[in-house]
């Protein structure tokens, strides 16, 4: 029987020197590029990759949030499996999840993405039926357990630094890439004493351009940090930092 390429997704791959830190453990920031991977190969199959989707219908996919629980970041060397299937959606909103597995088929990392479908040119949302139309997932709800929450911070959190855009942090069209945000909370965070991280929300609120500036606030309350980051728009992204 032919494997079904919709339904779920698999991809091995081991892990890198350039994307692990001090402590030999993935960055938080690169285990958002494999998930930005993982999810391009998985519509590259299917036929409906980002440039395939833009000719065929004028639309993209913008990222409006990313959210990991992990139980241990994979190391370096460490030969890893992500899983990845459409969890339904809700609204318009578009939900996918990301499972990162050892050889030993232990649970490294449980990620959720969160998309909505947008017009490429004015980048306005547009209705979900543009893209279900085109019958490659079928168009399910998603649990109300799994749909998320924004993140709201405190309007007095602490500044604590700017960040400028550079010009390698940008993506294809020409803003700072999403896995770049999560780089910058684990360069800014407050109070920070090498605990593990557990968890991460991160919601993608304006773009930040090239030339922009970031402004972190942030601050740490027991065993989470809310941090939000401000460009010249106004807000750019809230999040949410859990610690064991």
């Amino acid at each position: 029987m032919k494997e079904d390429l919709t339904a779920e997704y698999m991809r091995s791959t081991t892990v890198p020197v350039y994307d692990v830190g001090p402590d030999n453990s993935m960055k938080l920031g690169a285990v958002l590029r494999h998930v930005h991977e993982t999810s391009e190969q998985h519509v590259d199959v299917l036929n409906i990759g980002a440039e395939e989707l833009l000719q065929k219908t004028g639309l993209v996919f913008f990222l409006v949030c990313n959210r990991m629980r992990i139980f241990r970041l994979p190391q370096h060397r460490e030969k890893i499996n992500i899983y990845t299937h459409p969890r339904g959606r809700g609204g318009v909103r578009f939900y996918r999840d990301f499972k990162f597995y050892d050889e030993n088929g232990a649970l490294l990392v449980d990620a959720m993405q969160v998309t909505v479908l947008a017009d490429a040119v004015t980048h306005r949302v547009r209705r979900p039926q543009a893209f279900i139309d085109l019958g490659i997932f079928p168009d399910l709800p998603v649990d109300a357990k799994e749909k998320m929450v924004r993140v709201v911070t405190p309007k007095d959190l602490p500044l604590v630094g700017e960040r400028p855009v550079y010009r390698s942090d940008l993506d294809a069209n020409g803003h700072m890439n999403n896995a770049v945000y999560a780089d910058i909370i684990s360069d800014f965070l407050p109070e920070y004493n090498g605990s593990p991280i557990r968890g991460l929300q991160l919601d993608y609120l304006t773009e930040t351009a090239p030339g922009d500036r970031l402004r972190l606030f942030a601050q740490r309350c027991g065993n989470e940090t809310l941090m939000r980051g401000e460009n010249s728009k106004g807000l750019s992204f809230e999040a949410r930092i859990l610690f064991e």
